[in-house]
């Protein structure tokens, strides 16, 4: 079972719980007597028995809470649906098949021991996850589904157990990983327990370094010890998509939010130099396919372009510097194996794509 499965079950459910209005509406449109009009006829789907409207009309007609939830999983259906007959993709990687790089990035949660670190001779599950990491949300933008130059994918593929793909738009009664997410959210600044604490990695300007975060908490007196154990686990939140696109998800579910153990974090200013000016291109043969790398190929920068170089930084890389400023030397070798995936996974969607 892969994270597009869960994916699609969020998108089926919401469809299956709005099919009887939607059917009412239909009648009362006339739908049924569209098939004279092709051009009309193409925005009527039928989807596993269940009848799909995107036409603008059609979704205003339904009320204002319910119409991002119903366009997107309407639009999602749709390119899931494609996406699954084309019969050449892979739906860990997103890409077609010939391109595919799950045999090249396999997940990496095995590979952790107890104390966080890599095993070279001997793989043990004693400890699964990301060290003092309870979970890693992924809240992603629709668009984002099924892309080829994503990376939150390989996040969530590298870290099946930890990580929580979260579909912006899909209310928390169809995605459960929605209701965990905001459950993290509100449970971190009500501090309903002393375990609840909670990253949300966005630049807003109240935004602190990971280390500026522990080192407050070490010096409020206010905070008693239990809670001021930064070790015990934190629950990370990681925004997917384009720089516009993230700043109205973060604004639509968490600008409500502050306080309590509930933090904005931002990448530590070295981070951000170095991908403001690297313009190093990737040059190693880390996919075993006796390839060398494409000269556009810029290390922790995805595939689109930006005016601002640093916010190329893409969604893999941007995670990868968090858990580094989290774990210090103790995630190195894990790192490094992050830093590859992004390179394997850009290298194949250029393949894919072409120049």
């Amino acid at each position: 079972r892969t994270h597009l499965d869960d994916v699609e079950d969020a998108v089926n459910t919401a469809l299956l719980h709005f099919q009887p209005q939607m059917q009412q509406e239909t009648a009362m449109k006339g739908v049924n007597r569209m098939e004279s009009d092709s051009n009309e006829c193409e925005n009527v789907m039928q989807h596993e028995g269940r009848m799909i409207l995107n036409t603008p009309q059609y979704i205003l007609s339904f009320p204002a809470e319910d119409r991002e939830c119903i366009s997107v999983a309407s639009n999602l259906k749709r390119r899931l649906d494609n996406f699954k007959r084309s019969g050449v993709n892979c739906r860990r990687c997103w890409l077609q098949k010939k391109h595919c790089v799950c045999s090249f990035c396999p997940p990496l949660e095995p590979y952790i021991d107890g104390l966080g670190r890599l095993e070279d001779e001997q793989k043990t599950e004693s400890c699964v996850g990301i060290p003092n990491v309870n979970r890693l949300f992924l809240l992603t933008h629709h668009k984002e589904i099924c892309l080829a130059v994503d990376t939150a994918k390989l996040i969530v593929s590298s870290f099946p157990t930890t990580s929580r793909l979260v579909v912006s738009g899909i209310g928390r009664d169809f995605q459960p990983a929605m209701g965990e997410m905001m459950d993290a959210v509100s449970n971190a600044v009500e501090k309903k327990n002393n375990a609840s604490k909670c990253l949300i990695l966005f630049p807003t300007e109240d935004a602190k370094t990971f280390a500026d975060i522990t080192s407050a908490i070490h010096d409020d007196e206010s905070i008693d010890e239990a809670e001021a154990k930064i070790d015990d686990g934190w629950d990370i939140i990681v925004i997917d998509g384009t720089w516009v696109q993230a700043r109205k998800m973060h604004a639509k579910y968490f600008a409500g939010f502050s306080g309590g153990s509930l933090y904005r974090v931002q990448l530590n200013s070295d981070a951000v130099k170095v991908l403001d000016g690297n313009n190093v291109n990737v040059r190693e043969e880390c996919d075993g396919s006796g390839g060398e790398y494409s000269e556009e190929i810029v290390r922790g920068h995805q595939l689109r372009r930006h005016p601002i170089k640093w916010r190329e930084i893409s969604t893999l890389e941007a995670t990868r510097l968090l858990l580094e400023d989290m774990h210090t030397n103790v995630f190195h070798k894990l790192s490094k194996a992050m830093a590859k995936y992004h390179d394997i996974g850009n290298e194949h969607a250029i393949r894919q794509l072409g120049p």
